[in-house]
């Protein structure tokens, strides 16, 4: 399964280990705090094994909350392993 990072801040997400942690915000109005309510909304963490096609579309990453758009697959960087050299 391939992995895939978020472009904001460079999380990871590893298809294989899944996710342990989730985002957590507190989505509060304090302008008008008697219209609403102020609670911790947080997703569930994903199970191994669970490829990112299969992640539902609010999904939104563990590190800096941007949504799951901002994610793009990791491709193996060909060129810096051919060039490194080994005494």
């Amino acid at each position: 399964m391939d992995k895939y990072r978020c472009t904001m801040c460079g999380h990871v997400y590893d298809p294989a280990v899944g996710e342990t942690k989730a985002f957590n915000t507190i989505l509060c109005n304090t302008d008008r705090m008697e219209e609403y309510e102020c609670k911790v909304m947080a997703a569930k963490p994903i199970p191994p094994g669970t490829d990112f096609s299969q992640l539902p579309a609010d999904w939104k990453c563990p590190s800096c909350g941007y949504p799951k758009s901002y994610f793009r697959k990791e491709v193996p960087d060909t060129l810096t392993a051919m060039r490194t050299i080994n005494y």
